[in-house]
């Protein structure tokens, strides 16, 4: 693993702030079967620690690098978020109307007169999941946002608008779909003119599987040829495990999740998102602190969740899925933001994800 320290660590700290130190635990939990992927630890657009460990194809022995692009799983949403919230913002969208104002042929009347845009960010909308038996059964077909709501939006309810939370990939595909009637762009259009493009987010985006400096995720098979989402694909297992690819399970990108990027490209967002690049002062405000607070407090915020590690409060997002495990936290008001991204299963990159948020007070950040 190469993990690159471009200066000055401020204090000598604990063992764990020691780049060194870094390094040796990443490559022991490659060595383990327990991490594969890229870890980055920025101070504003600085990065101050990075590097990768694994491969990103065992076919072809190509190591997994800082710019190798991996799966976000369902990140995707908070780019989703900041799209809506940038429509909000210009008057075109109002969190509080109901989804049948921006599209007026949603196929349950009930449910768009009753789901607001809020419902929708906040999981509270109770729509059903799209990934039913009708949609693998037809999800080659489905190569629009229109036949993609259209799979689930004719169904009941699973709850009440606003009576709970219940997290929902359906809602935040009902997102992209207002983003583009609103717009007149298609969704992916969108979000890379509108946040990456000003983000300086050049390596993100819906790709193909198997484009050019992909990550193929990995994993871990048990004896019944089920993917064990609760672990990686550790010796220690006591079942048989096999570790397969895991391009037959993927599904094209859309707002919910399922797109690329790198840890730079996901640094470079949370410091454009951080600084008003890409929100005005009260947006952004809003988006990363008033969400979480207030009679309408939520457990998500905005494609958000809260953070705190030893008394300091990070928000950021997380994804994963078979072979799929990428983590972003940054703190609202200063400068430091951590970026894991693994072509492993949950927990890979969650579990470094909480050691390295561990030890960002002793890098001085």
């Amino acid at each position: 693993m190469d993990i690159y320290d471009p200066g000055d660590r401020r204090v000598d700290g604990l063992v764990t702030a020691d780049p060194a130190a870094l390094r040796a635990w990443l490559s022991q939990q490659w060595a383990a079967g327990l991490f594969s992927g890229a870890v980055l630890i920025a101070r504003g657009a600085r990065p101050v620690l990075e590097g990768a460990v694994g491969l990103a194809d065992r076919a072809t022995d190509v190591a997994n690098t800082i710019d190798t692009r991996f799966n976000l799983g369902s990140i995707n949403k908070t780019f989703t978020s900041v799209a809506v919230a940038q429509l909000v913002e210009t008057k075109r969208l109002d969190f509080e109307a109901p989804i049948g104002t921006y599209l007026p042929d949603y196929p349950n009347r009930d449910a768009a007169r009753a789901i607001t845009i809020h419902h929708l960010l906040t999981h509270g909308a109770g729509l059903p999941p799209y990934m039913s038996p009708r949609y693998m059964r037809d999800r080659d077909r489905i190569d629009t946002l229109d036949a993609l709501v259209r799979v689930f939006a004719s169904e009941p309810l699973q709850f009440e608008p606003g009576s709970r939370q219940e997290y929902s990939n359906s809602g935040y595909v009902v997102l992209g779909r207002i983003v583009e009637q609103v717009s007149g762009m298609p969704y992916g259009a969108y979000v890379k003119t509108h946040v990456y493009e000003p983000a300086g987010m050049r390596r993100t985006g819906f790709e193909a599987i198997g484009a050019d400096g992909i990550a193929t995720g990995y994993m871990a098979v048990g004896p019944d040829g089920r993917p064990m989402m609760s672990r990686g694909p550790a010796p220690a297992v006591v079942e048989p495990v096999d570790l397969r690819e895991n391009t037959g399970m993927l599904d094209r990108g859309n707002p919910a999740g399922g797109g690329y990027s790198t840890a730079p490209d996901l640094a470079a967002f949370a410091h454009a998102l951080r600084k008003g690049a890409l929100l005005g002062p009260a947006m952004t405000d809003h988006l990363l602190n008033g969400t979480f607070s207030g009679v309408k407090r939520s457990a998500y915020g905005y494609a958000l969740r809260e953070h705190v590690v030893g008394g300091r409060r990070f928000v950021g997002n997380g994804g994963g899925g078979p072979g799929i495990n990428a983590e972003i936290r940054f703190d609202p008001g200063g400068d430091c933001t951590v970026v894991v991204l693994s072509n492993f299963g949950p927990p890979s990159a969650t579990a470094v994800l909480e050691r390295v948020l561990g030890m960002v007070d002793d890098l001085g950040l």
